[in-house]
């Protein structure tokens, strides 16, 4: 399919190719870790303050759980609602300071403190050690909200492509299992469906930054030899048995991100389930847009925008 990306959008991917770099899945996993981050942090809105920027320990289900908390400008110590925040990177790579800028822009623009949180990672910790632990955090924060001037009645929980997924896993299991009342679910381009070959996965195959071999890449060290079907609503939230409990939702897509139509699909699923739920996707924009603030102007006013959705659900 022919792309035509924001014109900034395009600038920044043509100064990428200009530089030659070999294909994520060609390169050392610490180095591909190590410039997730880097990228992040330079093409990520520098500027942003918080009244308050913690670091945390969530206890976890093989060991303690690094979290951060985002206390919003101007906020003291009033008590807010809050986001439970899960990072993408494919299950494999992201951590608390490649999305620091987007907790930062969330928490400011949402008017809500924000925890986010950092679960074990492949292919050190296979599935289901992703879910295990944003599944035990979840909880903890839910139950522990009141000592962080947070209203337990108005928690979201979200997050950006794996981690989109794993707020849908943990959404789902909560309402499966009697588990806290979540106020609501912001996904950003999640993985939704391992089982499906989608239009946007065929068409964007060789992708612009995300393509199909990264996608195959990061599905197999997750879950690969592991045993696990893809069908497992673990893995593939859309399989979930019902979705008649779970909170509303906010989700979000991209014109060039092969995740776009399990987006789609996963919205069609919750509105069939009677869920209140809306649907965005961002024209010109590709996968990782939230990170990317900095230097692409209709990314950063998409997550103003996703941060004010969210903050009139939590209102």
């Amino acid at each position: 399919m022919a792309i035509n990306l924001d014109p900034e959008l395009q600038a920044v991917t043509d100064a990428a190719k200009a530089l030659g770099r070999p294909h994520g899945a060609d390169v050392p996993l610490a180095a591909l870790r190590a410039g997730y981050v880097i990228g992040s942090q330079m093409q990520g809105v520098t500027d942003v303050t918080c009244d308050k920027i913690q670091d945390l320990e969530i206890p976890g289900p093989a060991s303690a759980i690094p979290a951060r908390l985002y206390v919003p400008a101007g906020t003291g110590d009033a008590k807010t609602p809050g986001l439970i925040f899960i990072h993408g990177g494919g299950f494999m790579i992201g951590n608390l300071d490649s999305h620091d800028s987007v907790c930062r822009q969330l928490a400011n623009h949402g008017g809500c403190r924000v925890i986010a949180i950092d679960y074990r990672l492949a292919p050190e910790h296979k599935f289901p050690a992703a879910v295990d632990d944003a599944i035990a955090a979840a909880k903890w924060i839910c139950e522990n909200a009141e000592n962080y001037n947070i209203n337990p009645e108005r928690i979201a929980i979200g997050g950006d492509s794996a981690g989109g997924n794993l707020s849908a896993v943990v959404s789902n299991h909560f309402s499966q299992n009697n588990g806290p009342k979540l106020a609501f679910q912001l996904l950003i381009y999640p993985a939704t469906n391992r089982t499906v070959q989608t239009d946007s996965l065929r068409d964007l195959k060789q992708g612009v930054t995300l393509d199909e071999r990264m996608l195959n890449y990061f599905h197999d060290t997750y879950f690969g030899e592991t045993g696990a079907n893809p069908s497992d609503p673990r893995i593939s939230p859309a399989l979930a048995p019902d979705h008649q409990n779970v909170p509303p939702a906010h989700i979000i897509t991209a014109e060039y991100d092969p995740l776009r139509d399990e987006g789609q699909a996963y919205y069609e699923i919750l509105k069939a389930a009677g869920i209140k739920v809306s649907y965005h996707c961002y024209p010109g924009l590709m996968h990782n847009f939230i990170q990317q603030t900095g230097v692409v102007t209709s990314a950063r006013r998409a997550v103003e925008e996703i941060a004010d959705i969210m903050k009139t659900a939590l209102a």
